[in-house]
């Protein structure tokens, strides 16, 4: 098994975050994710058609995601070494559509914090679904390369932006109670995002982050608090048609809210490019990212970009794989951030190569040749 180039660092701005002084260091790994032909993938399933291998893969990529999650469950406290998993998508014209994992973790000393970093990349290769292989970056440059930070180093081009659940207030008055939606997609919704991001004229990426986290009871009885409010919300000028639709929707939110034993995740959508960013591939990824599978109406998405003295933060949070704050009309701003495990599995989705010709018009970018990693 090679080693992978580790970046480390001391990182203040998750000091700031978290107010953990003691875990000041932080480690970085990335690898390149080899998308297996079909003809090679399909011969990993257990049932008997291409169905069955496809409810398979999905099967092996959430229980990959679900075993990421972890707490100090004795104390219902967040991890301390505040280890973060990341999926980069990046696309640089004429090399195809290249594929990312990036595992952060954090630890009080320079050593504790190599020696944390090497067990996590373990255990991700160990238990990477194998529908997939996995390359480690093992030098500085191959990282730079299979992270996209030559596409942030372009300081003076660059243009970021964050996709998120939309937060739609029931009405335009200042004091009305607001409707949180939810991150939902279907087995191939996805299947857009990656096939636009491929026809891209300038480098681009999209970064799909998830951190461990929990409700705390001050949050949870702030959502139960706006629940209360929705529920006996009333308003001439609002159609009760529309009025009824939200109200239960957000019985429907409550009620995966507030599920027995239900896991929580820190989860962000980024988008990172050295140009302006076209702004179809928002509409493009929110609803990928919002669809309700079953055709109903959903509330849907919100796009959100970094004002001008914003960028420099929005920058070095993605570089250090941090959590963006970007606002929130929320009454804990936190909660725009938090998403339970089905939310992590409709977003955080691999790529996958379709039968006969693979995709019209895309590519996965090659990667380096090692018998020993596939």
């Amino acid at each position: 098994m090679s080693i992978p180039w580790i970046k480390i660092e001391q990182n203040q701005d998750s000091l700031a975050d978290t107010g953990i002084s003691e875990y000041a260091w932080q480690a970085i790994f990335a690898c390149q994710v080899g998308v297996r032909p079909h003809q090679e993938w399909a011969k990993l399933k257990w049932g008997f058609n291409a169905l069955a291998l496809f409810d398979e893969a999905l099967e092996r990529q959430r229980l990959f995601l679900e075993s990421q999650y972890a707490l100090k469950n004795d104390f219902r406290l967040e991890n301390t070494d505040q280890r973060t998993l990341a999926y980069r998508f990046i696309a640089r014209p004429g090399d195809g559509l290249l594929i990312a994992i990036l595992g952060k973790i954090q630890a009080q000393s320079r050593e504790d914090v190599y020696q944390s970093s090497l067990s996590y990349y373990r255990e991700l290769k160990s238990i990477f679904p194998y529908d997939y292989f996995l390359v480690p970056a093992t030098t500085e440059k191959e990282f730079l390369s299979i992270t996209g930070g030559d596409i942030l180093e372009d300081t003076n081009t660059l243009h970021l932006a964050q996709i998120k659940r939309i937060e739609l207030p029931i009405h335009p008055r200042v004091d009305s109670p607001v409707l949180q939606g939810l991150w939902q997609s279907g087995p191939r919704s996805h299947e857009q995002i990656w096939r636009f991001l491929a026809t891209s004229q300038q480098p681009i990426f999209i970064n799909l982050s998830i951190r461990s986290s929990i409700l705390y009871e001050r949050e949870r009885k702030l959502i139960l608090d706006n629940a209360d409010r929705i529920a006996n919300f009333t308003d001439d000028d609002i159609s009760q048609i529309s009025l009824s639709a939200q109200k239960k929707w957000n019985e429907k939110y409550i009620e995966r809210r507030f599920a027995p034993w239900k896991k929580f995740f820190y989860l962000q959508v980024h988008m990172a490019s050295t140009g302006e960013i076209d702004k179809n591939i928002f509409r493009i990824a929110g609803t990928s990212l919002s669809l309700n599978p079953e055709g109903q109406s959903v509330p849907g998405f919100q796009e959100s970009v970094p004002r001008g003295h914003e960028v420099g933060t929005w920058l070095r949070k993605l570089m250090n794989l941090d959590f963006v704050h970007s606002g929130s009309r929320l009454s804990a701003p936190r909660l725009a951030e938090i998403a339970d495990m089905e939310e992590v599995c409709a977003v955080m989705r691999l790529p996958y190569s379709p039968p006969e010709n693979g995709f019209p018009e895309m590519k996965f970018a090659s990667t380096r040749e090692e018998s020993n990693e596939i």
